[in-house]
């Protein structure tokens, strides 16, 4: 397998071998897999990264994004989406959208989302509320806060 880029065939007789592993074998050995992350770098991150960035304006590193394709790739070994990555016409194509996903899902979870407390409370303040022309202001704080 050739470390620039991998092609389909290549691609499917990995994830055969990441399949074969258990019990009685280790599956793909470390060089196997340091290839496979060189060529998801190469075949698969560019996308992911666009797609991240144009999703959630996320900036992702084209090595994490490799080796988290064979972290998804792992996971995958005997699920309908490994499967379908053995038999599609495009098996790394559906390898990225099944990283695209992930990465998304897991950026999603965990980014952490601040407030100014005072900012929110200050937009719905200035904006118009129902029954209420533009002009019209509140002079006191009766009104129960708008967002929280």
């Amino acid at each position: 397998m050739t470390n620039a880029s991998w092609r389909d065939d290549e691609l499917r007789a990995f994830f055969s071998a990441l399949r074969g592993g258990g019990i009685f074998s280790a599956g793909p050995d470390d060089d196997a897999r340091d290839r496979f992350i060189a060529a998801a770098r190469l075949r698969l991150a560019p996308e992911v990264q666009r797609r991240l960035l144009t999703d959630v304006g996320a900036v992702t590193d084209a090595d994490g994004v490799a080796r988290a394709a064979l972290d998804v790739l792992e996971r995958e070994l005997w699920g309908k989406a490994g499967t379908w990555l053995m038999v599609t016409v495009d098996p790394w194509g559906h390898l990225t959208d099944l990283v695209v996903r992930e990465i998304r899902g897991s950026y999603r979870a965990t980014v952490r989302v601040r407030t100014d407390r005072r900012a929110v409370k200050a937009i719905a303040e200035a904006a118009p509320h129902e029954g209420e022309s533009e002009g019209d202001q509140h002079e006191s704080d009766d009104r129960p806060e708008q967002l929280r």
